[in-house]
């Protein structure tokens, strides 16, 4: 698994370290690496919008999910039954990512584990209130979606906590 995003690898770094995540990251601070060949590329913000592609170790893709914004986020059965469809061996995790000459730079932009419940909690409850003002039942199902997604969230929120606690102090 490779991550992305428009931040400079200082930025990602402390990313990393502080949601211990055993990935990689790639900075494309223009979209023109990754994000723009991907069609992943919001020109208004300049930013990713979140996408997910399995690729199967001939090249061929198998599985591509594009949000369509920055607020949506794929929901992870799909993705996993796509990988798992591959019948791969399973890979073990990957060594903590240290790039050479880099030391981490957090970033006020970064989302932060403090932050997480109360934003998930708004989009969790604010999207259901909304969904009953809903006349459209195709918008109803967009807010309904994307109350699902923030749940989800939520859930495994509570499962990292528990993986990793906050330090003593």
């Amino acid at each position: 698994m490779v991550l992305a995003s428009t931040d400079p690898p200082e930025v990602q770094l402390a990313m990393n370290r502080t949601w211990h995540l055993p990935y990689h990251w790639v900075s494309d601070p223009d979209g023109s690496r990754l994000a723009k060949p991907l069609d992943a590329w919001d020109e208004d913000a300049s930013i990713f919008r979140p996408v997910v592609v399995v690729v199967a170790p001939d090249g061929t893709e198998v599985f591509r999910e594009l949000s369509r914004d920055f607020t949506d986020r794929p929901d992870d059965e799909p993705i996993l039954a796509a990988v798992e469809g591959l019948g791969l061996d399973a890979v073990p995790s990957p060594a903590a990512w240290n790039p050479p000459d880099i030391g981490p730079r957090p970033s006020k932009r970064a989302f932060q584990p403090a932050s997480f419940i109360p934003y998930f909690r708004a989009i969790k409850f604010n999207t259901g209130a909304l969904s009953e003002r809903m006349v459209d039942e195709r918008d109803r199902e967009q807010l309904l979606t994307e109350k699902q997604m923030a749940e989800s969230f939520l859930g495994a929120f509570d499962e990292w906590r528990a993986e990793h606690p906050p330090p003593q102090g």
